[in-house]
């Protein structure tokens, strides 16, 4: 991740600068792929979270019986993460870690898993990023991303300077939702095919959520994105 600046608002803010319930997202991945799995064969299921910052999702997948790794560049968020696994009693492999390079050998991993964390880099970041996601993940495994997308109310109203043509290096204007979170990248469905199919991934499938804020008065674009490895 690109933006140090989560380190000390996850000191400053501790739990509060992050949601503790998991992405709805991530849960129909997961179920749509591996829940049907029973809990022994889960096990050995190694799924890894990008950006777990202080364990929002983590504590659900580890809860779910898969062998869970999490990895985020803040070292107070995976502090903050290891107490939010101790709180439900599950357990993780969490360390400190940089998503465009994770520091695991290649072909390790069932599924790989992004939460609004890969969009904090620019395009060039991005393509970094898959490519070691892809490198990381088993013949056959999986790669889920939840993303902004560029029709979001935060992108053409937000402010900010832009740094390429679809990432700014924050989005100052509190009138916004998400401001102040430091660079942002706003994908747009042809150009994650793009730099997905670029990185040799298959079968991808890209749905768009909107969702509004202020009585509705606001938009803001999700991409749910769910790819394979051949």
């Amino acid at each position: 991740m690109d933006n140090l600046g989560f380190e000390k608002r996850y000191k400053t803010e501790g739990f509060v600068f992050q949601r503790r319930y998991p992405n709805e997202q991530v849960i129909q991945f997961l179920a749509s792929h591996y829940f049907s799995l029973p809990r022994s064969k889960r096990r050995k299921i190694k799924v890894l979270e990008l950006g777990c910052g202080s364990g929002a999702n983590l504590w659900m997948i580890a809860k779910e019986g898969f062998d869970t790794y999490g990895i985020d560049l803040a070292p107070t968020s995976i502090d903050l993460c290891k107490q939010m696994l101790a709180s439900y009693g599950v357990k993780a492999h969490v360390s400190v870690g940089n998503m465009k390079h994770p520091n695991f050998r290649s072909a390790f991993f069932d599924a790989i898993v992004d939460v609004v964390s890969v969009q904090h880099t620019n395009v060039k970041g991005h393509q970094e990023a898959y490519d070691n996601i892809f490198r990381c993940l088993k013949k056959g495994g999986r790669f889920f991303s939840w993303h902004l997308g560029s029709k979001s109310i935060n992108f053409t109203h937000g402010g900010g300077k832009k740094l390429d043509r679809y990432t700014v290096d924050n989005t100052p204007r509190t009138t916004v939702p998400y401001p102040n979170v430091g660079i942002l990248c706003f994908l747009t469905a042809p150009l994650a095919k793009r730099l997905l199919k670029a990185s040799g991934f298959v079968d991808i499938h890209i749905e768009r959520v909107t969702r509004t804020y202020k009585d509705m008065t606001q938009k803001v674009e999700f991409f749910a994105i769910n790819v394979r490895k051949p």
